[in-house]
């Protein structure tokens, strides 16, 4: 019965219930819709005050939180709702009235909605109950600031990169960054707040300012209010646990310290730290790298000031506008140049001149150049002297000083010398110990960014803005003057009111013609004088007054005797007579307190014995001087001598079985140097080296023995090396051996008595080696063959570098059982020339290499793999080889090469690199010279970091990637192919079986920024679409090509910056452009293009691009011997390209016009506008008539360039002196429409000016001709062919500003008349002259006549085709200023100076003389015999060429002297028996002479004139010989 009614009770309630409720929808459908708006009165009370409290907490900075603004939205919608359903125009119909009766269905839809929407209503209010509608936000630290670079720095990319890479790694806590103050830290960790907030690098990142006086407790509050952290604590101690418990709820969280002073107690601020929170990284910055350490920072990045382009892209940037001003430009490149890099001064001085007028402009560059000006000592000077007075100790704060205060880039082992003398080392006792001191103190200056990082070790680099303080700091302080020029700056010696005071006087680089009497010099310490002028002569009594001098540098100076008041310099310590000529220094003998003497790079053949009386030197250097002779004993004297340098020498050492050689000195003196710890010395044979001679003090040695090696090469990096080349059995060479035991760098030729490396050479496993080379030997199979012994150490431990050259019987590196760690720091191997080594690594040493960065094998024949299979390889199945580290790999000229390891057998086609082996980190791989037919597996991803890729000479391919290899390479950035001679296509078509083109995904080249195709005979396609993005293409001798671009890759060059096209001989068009009308316009960032030797070009551009592509980023253009090219732009390009700044055209003959006709109404005149062009160069455009065919206007401003000739139909200049057209207005620059320019307009703005006779005429007619040329600084007179022609004298006499002058293909037969007053001050003074087919020259200048004003000053001449030139000048003229002379195929010449006149090249570097089928002698006979030496004090080179009737340089015994001549070149010169009569020629710092200019082989004989002898007897002055004592 329970269960009936059970069951009848829920059938009531599933029937009866629903039934009851549809009926209530029809009887109360007011009441549905009075609860409804009662209900939505309800809810608008409750959002009214919901959003008065939200505001009222907006107004107290608070935000809204999400959930109440839901609410509020929620709100808004059913209020909507309810409000649309009750004006719902269907409620008429559904209520009652005395007319009609209601509709049923539609008061029961809208009765029951008003329930449904009640009821939401209903809810949404009951939602409405908040606590709290609104928090107070964590504030953003940096949302105030300028976040993001506005400009893309390249400097700052990879900075900001390891910073990134580094606060990711879960092993990195403390992250530091350091630099200059206003070098842009602040700026760049901002950015870093702002890239960590983007990426949700940490759940939170607070940034925090620490500043120079840090106040903790706003420390703390700036970090708590960006975390929405309350103190209720009062004291620093109380907040400090809050935040640290605060910071610990945070799972990740950066916190960026910024401007950090002084070390900084994390603990005390409340920052965990040590580990205790391990998701909290620290972000900090600081001036100095000390304090970072202080502060445990193991990850640290130094910020360096911007360079140049970069500076002057931010000041653009913030300049505004800058392009649309080109008047300012220069002076605003200055300014920005000023500021030094420093991006604060660069912003700053920017930001100031925005909207200022050109005076505003010019003022500020004026106040900048001053260095003392407000605002920039302002903001550097104060901090950088800051950051000097911060320096631990006078001894380091007097370091610095003098690093800033001896040049730019001063020499590390000058400081030292100068430091020594000056007594700043003086804690120490020894050498050695001074030396590790001053490496500490440059580490430190470097630590506290007031020195820069650098690579080298040999010299110390200091921004400009340091120096210029610490100079100023120096000269205020401690009375110290430095000054430094290039040799225009410092004419004239200071003021001796300035000097007298001086504790020391630096003087680099001068210009001094004379100097005074004396020295006023009482307090002076240290005096420095670099001049590099032989002529300055030094009083005698100079240095009278200078008692108190500790430290002497004379550099560059003609010191072949003393002066006399060298006498008084008791008190000497260091005395440096570096790149001098020296004769007798026997006054060195009296200075009895010296501790370092220095003859570097000076000219001198015997060292005076006075030098054995200096017997408290500690330090001699006689490295790269030139010296011959040693005298006996004196070397043995010096028994203080800790240093001896005799590098790069030839000196003559005594040889026991020589009688002769009594007065020399003989290597044995070096056992009496008991103190010696530093040597450098080079020796022709190992036998003049005594046998049981040890080396075992010595802590730093340079020592080369054998002919076959340059002292140049060596490294100046690792100071201990050992170059051996050995005639005798290695093993009879004990002190020798002793060497190769302690060397880092070893260099092995031809060493006898070794077939094993290791084992015969160093029992002990070579423990310091860091760098071996081997070459030339007939016996070593293995480097280390490990079956000889089994109980020696691990072998090459320290080994950084290995490298085999021609070694014919070596067959592996390795041969045995490999022992562990072996090789475990090799970082570069390279193999050249070992022709039995088929394989050169096996796995188990590829294994064993993990720090293998370097790899470079070529010219070994027989090699088939670079890695083969060992055990280790029999048990990796399909495990990858890895070469994790490998950064360079070049493989070449391995005509056997099949791949490069390879562990399973195929018989299909085997690629030179597949899916064994790993490249992860691959930089640049080049291939030369490779039999190939395929070099990499498709679809693979081990080339992902490739960035430069060169393949040359490999002719088996026919492509180079696959369309789906092109993935792999997704960092390639360079891209260089030459000489593939069968390739058709760099990225293969891909086909189906049925040799259907299949259309991939498309995939670019994202990174790619440049291609170079050289010599590529069968390419048929240049441009593809994966090179979108490409900057840069250099296309050279690429046969086939008919077209650069098709007109399908119309929108994929749109990058392109730069275009080159040379010689490629079926090129017709460069852009091939579609006739679709529907493309739309695109912009080009194409900005230089360069087309030579396209002897097929029609045109550059198929058709004008008007509506297709838009060129306005052109700036330079080089058209060069395109013979059929009509002209080179289309019209619409050269209306458009407004930013051109060069445009040259040369050797083009059938051009007509240089831009395209356009079909216009005749009226109308085109106008070309191009204000950014600066040079126009048009030469030999035969038929070439003018710029454009029609009406049009012409404006070029900026021009300042000017070169045109053998343009023989272009009628281009009109002055309006001579013009009958009407003046046009001073405001108007260069604008003709009958295609003429100017003269008055154009030349008073021109630096450069190249004119033919025809223009000249008219030009040089022109009143005031002076003023008309007043900024001229090169002038070229071309094509005076009228027979008679008279050089135009007027341009000598007036243009003041002419510094290079060239006469060329003309017919005068003098140039510098006799008529010109010598009187005059104001002419021109020339420093360059060009000589060049004057087939009828007779004279430079006229026997009997002084040397003209003009030519006074001259420093370079060259003379070329002058076929009647007898000489170059008469024996009355002395050119004191000459530094370089060339004369070239001037066949009348008998000979070249004379004897008066070579006197007078005190000045001359380089002369070189080819060609001259005439000349017999260079220096002629005079009447009278040559009593007197000539010394070519200043020469460096001397080219003798092609001169088949030379019989000598000078046929008179006179001595002849040639103290600085390095580098001498005799080829072709048949008849030269000998360099000069009598054998009485020196040349202290030869040591060979060359056969060819950029050749290596040499002859050498002891001396020149031996050598010339040599030479002619053998009669091998024509061919090819190898390099031979």
């Amino acid at each position: 019965m329970d269960i009936l009614i059970a069951v009848a009770a829920k059938i009531a309630e599933y029937t009866v219930a629903p039934i009851g409720r549809q009926v209530g929808y029809l009887i109360f459908h007011k009441a549905k819709f009075k609860e409804l708006r009662d209900r939505v009165s309800d809810l608008e009370y409750k959002r009214d005050e919901i959003k008065q409290r939200v505001e009222e907490e907006r107004r107290n900075g608070k935000t809204t939180f999400d959930v109440v603004q839901n609410w509020l939205k929620n709100v808004d919608d059913a209020i909507g709702e309810a409000t649309q359903l009750q004006n719902d125009p269907r409620r008429a119909k559904a209520g009652c009235s005395r007319w009609s009766f209601p509709n049923v269905v539609t008061r029961h839809q809208l009765s029951r909605k008003a329930t449904k929407v009640a009821q939401k209503v209903v809810e949404v209010r009951g939602g409405g109950d908040f606590s709290q509608v609104a928090y107070r936000p964590k504030l953003d630290a940096v949302s105030t600031f300028t976040t993001r670079s506005r400009q893309n720095l390249e400097s700052r990319k990879p900075i900001m990169e390891n910073i990134m890479h580094a606060l990711r790694d879960p092993k990195v806590s403390m992250v530091g960054v350091y630099g200059l103050g206003g070098v842009g830290k602040t700026t760049l960790v901002e950015e870093v707040y702002q890239i960590a907030k983007e990426n949700q690098l940490c759940d939170e990142v607070v940034m925090a300012t620490i500043s120079k006086t840090p106040d903790i407790k706003t420390v703390q509050e700036e970090i708590a209010d960006q975390l929405g952290l309350r103190f209720e604590e009062v004291t620093v101690a109380g907040r400090a646990p809050r935040l640290y418990e605060r910071i610990k709820k945070e799972k990740t969280i950066l916190l960026i310290l910024d401007d950090i002073w002084e070390a900084l107690d994390l603990k005390k601020v409340g920052i965990p730290s040590d580990g205790q929170h391990n998701g909290c990284k620290l972000l900090m910055t600081s001036r100095t790298l000390d304090l970072l350490r202080q502060m445990g920072v193991k990850e640290h990045f130094r910020l360096e000031v911007l360079n140049e382009e970069e500076s002057w892209s931010l000041f653009q940037s913030e300049a505004n506008n800058l392009d649309k001003e080109p008047d300012k430009h220069q002076i605003a490149f200055q300014l920005a140049k000023r500021c030094a890099g420093l991006p604060i001064l660069i912003v700053t001085m920017a930001r100031s001149l925005i909207d200022q007028n050109i005076h505003a402009w010019k003022d500020a560059l004026s106040q900048l150049e001053k260095v003392d000006n407000e605002e920039l000592q302002e903001i550097t000077y104060s901090a950088l002297e800051l950051s000097y007075k911060r320096l631990k100790g006078n001894e380091m704060k007097a370091f610095f000083l003098l690093c800033a205060t001896n040049g730019k880039n001063p020499s590390v082992n000058d400081l030292f010398k100068y430091g020594m003398g000056l007594g700043i080392f003086s804690s120490t006792n020894t050498m050695e110990g001074a030396r590790n001191r001053l490496h500490n103190m440059i580490s430190a200056l470097k630590a506290s960014c007031l020195l820069l990082e650098d690579d080298t070790i040999t010299r110390v680099k200091m921004h400009d803005v340091v120096r210029e303080v610490a100079i100023s700091i120096a000269y205020r302080d401690y009375h110290i003057l430095a000054k430094y020029g290039d040799g225009d700056k410092l004419r004239e010696f200071p003021n001796m009111d300035i000097l007298s005071n001086c504790s020391q006087i630096i003087l680099q680089n001068c210009g001094f013609r004379q100097l005074p009497e004396k020295l006023d010099g009482h307090n002076l310490k240290f005096f420095h004088l670099s001049n590099f002028d032989l002529s300055l002569k030094i009083p005698n009594f100079f240095f009278a007054d200078t008692k108190f001098l500790e430290v002497l540098d004379l550099t560059g100076l003609n010191l072949s005797l003393l002066p006399t008041s060298f006498l008084s310099l008791t008190n000497l310590k260091t005395l440096c007579l570096d790149q001098c000529v020296l004769e007798n220094i026997d006054a060195v003998g009296a200075l009895k307190n010296l501790e370092i003497l220095s003859l570097l790079q000076s000219s001198m053949i015997k060292l005076s014995s006075e030098i054995g009386k200096l017997s408290h030197l500690r330090m001699l250097d006689l490295g790269d001087s030139g010296i011959e002779i040693i005298p006996a004993g004196v070397i043995s004297s010096l028994i203080k001598l800790e240093e001896l340098y005799m590098g790069n020498t030839s000196i003559k050492w005594k040889i026991d079985n020589l009688d002769n050689q009594d007065k020399n000195a003989s290597l044995d003196e070096l056992r009496q140097l008991s103190s010696l710890t530093s040597l450098e010395l080079q020796i022709q044979e190992a036998w003049m080296l005594p046998r049981d001679l040890m080396f075992d003090k010595l802590e730093r040695f340079k020592i080369v023995i054998g002919d076959v090696w340059e002292w140049a090469d060596i490294d100046d990096v690792t100071w201990k090396t050992l170059k051996l080349k050995l005639g005798t059995n290695i093993h009879l060479e004990h002190g020798i051996k002793g060497l190769i035991r302690r060397a880092e760098n070893l260099y092995l030729d031809e060493v006898e008595g070794i077939s094993n490396v290791l084992y015969q050479l160093n029992r002990d496993g070579f423990p310091q080696l860091k760098h071996l080379h081997i070459q030339n030997n007939a016996l070593i199979q293995h480097i280390i063959d490990f079956t000889e012994r089994s109980h020696i150490p691990t072998p090459f431990p320290n080994l950084e570098k290995l490298v085999i050259q021609n070694l014919g019987k070596m067959e592996k590196i390795c041969h045995g059982p490999l022992a562990v760690s072996f090789f475990s720091k090799l970082r570069a191997i390279k193999v050249e020339k070992c022709n039995k080594v088929k394989y050169l690594l096996s796995v188990s040493m590829v294994k064993g290499m993990p720090q293998l960065s370097e790899l470079e094998i070529s010219q070994c024949n027989l090699m088939e793999k670079v890695v083969f299979e060992d055990d280790d390889a029999s048990a990796m199945n399909d495990e990858t080889i890895q070469f994790p580290l490998l950064h360079s790999l070049t493989l070449q000229h391995l005509d056997a090469l099949e791949c490069f390891y390879s562990h399973q057998p195929t018989s299909s086609p085997i690629s030179l690199f597949n899916n064994q082996v790993a490249f992860p980190n691959l930089d640049t791989l080049k291939l030369s010279s490779l039999n190939l037919n395929k070099i990499w597996k498709d679809n693979r991803h081990y080339f992902c970091k490739l960035r430069n890729l060169i393949v040359e000479n490999c002719d088996g391919l026919k492509y180079l990637f696959s369309p789906a290899m092109v993935e792999s390479f997704s960092s390639l950035i360079k891209l260089e192919i030459s000489e593939c001679h069968i390739m058709e296509e760099i990225i293969a078509v891909e086909e189906d079986s049925d040799n259907n083109i299949v259309t991939l995904e498309e995939v670019r080249f994202f990174k790619l920024q440049t291609i170079i195709l050289k010599n590529m005979k069968s390419l048929k396609k240049i441009w593809h679409k994966e090179f979108s993005k490409v900057k840069t293409l250099q296309v050279k001798n690429c046969e086939k090509i008919r077209a650069i671009f098709s007109s399908s890759m119309q929108k994929v060059y749109n990058d392109l910056e730069t275009l080159m096209v040379t010689n490629c001989a079926s090129v017709e068009e460069i852009f091939q452009l579609s006739s679709d009308e529907n493309y739309s316009t695109e912009q080009t960032q194409l900005k230089k293009i360069t087309l030579k030797g396209l002897s097929k070009l029609k045109q550059i551009w198929s058709k004008d691009p008007e509506r297709a592509l838009n060129f306005y980023n052109l700036e330079e253009i080089n058209v060069e011997s395109c013979i059929n090219l009509e002209f080179v732009f289309p019209c619409s390009v050269a209306t458009s390209c407004s930013h051109l700044k060069e445009l040259i055209i040369k050797w083009c003959e059938n051009m007509k016009e240089i831009i395209a006709f356009k079909e216009e109404p005749m009226f109308l005149s085109i106008s070309f506008e191009f204000n950014h062009l600066n040079t126009l160069v048009l030469w030999d455009l035969l038929k070439l008539k003018g710029f454009y065919a029609r009406n049009y206007t012409l404006s070029c401003p900026s021009l300042r360039k000017l070169d045109i000739t053998g343009c023989v139909t272009l009628n281009l200049y009109r002055t309006l002196s001579t013009s009958s057209h009407q003046k046009l207005s001073d405001d108007e620059y260069i604008i003709s429409t009958q295609q003429h320019l100017v003269a008055e307009q154009v030349m008073p703005n021109l630096e450069h000016l190249r004119i033919d006779e025809k223009d000249a005429a008219n030009i040089l007619q022109t009143q005031n001709i002076g003023s008309f040329f007043d900024k001229i600084s090169f002038l070229a007179l071309s094509n005076y062919k009228t027979e008679g022609s008279a050089f135009p004298d007027q341009v000598l006499q007036n243009i003041c500003s002419l510094k290079r002058l060239h006469v060329e293909r003309s017919s005068f037969k003098k140039i510098f008349h006799d008529k010109r007053l010598t009187n005059e001050k104001n002419c021109t003074k020339l420093q360059s002259l060009i000589l060049y087919q004057l087939p009828n020259l007779q004279h430079i200048c006229e026997e009997g006549l002084q040397i003209d004003p003009v030519l006074e000053l001259l420093e370079d001449l060259y003379v070329y085709g002058c076929s009647s030139l007898i000489n170059i000048v008469p024996s009355s003229v002395t050119f004191c200023h000459l530094t370089y002379l060339e004369v070239v195929n001037c066949n009348s010449m008998i000979n070249l100076l004379s004897p008066s006149t070579a006197r007078s090249l005190a000045k001359l570097t380089v002369m070189k003389v080819k060609q001259c089928d005439s000349l017999e002698e260079i220096l002629s006979k005079e009447r009278e015999e040559i009593t007197n030496d000539i010394a070519f004090f200043s020469l460096r080179t001397l080219e003798l060429d092609s001169l088949p009737r030379l019989g000598r340089f000078c046929s008179q015994k006179c001595f002849l002297r040639f103290p600085l001549l390095r580098k001498v070149v005799v080829r072709k010169c048949a008849r030269m028996k000998y360099f000069s009569e009598g054998d009485k020629v020196s040349t202290p710092k030869l040591g060979k002479v060359l056969t060819a200019e950029n050749r290596k082989e040499f002859y050498w004989k002891g001396d020149l004139n031996d050598t010339i002898k040599h030479m002619f007897e053998n009669k091998l002055t024509e061919s090819k010989p190898t390099a031979q004592v």
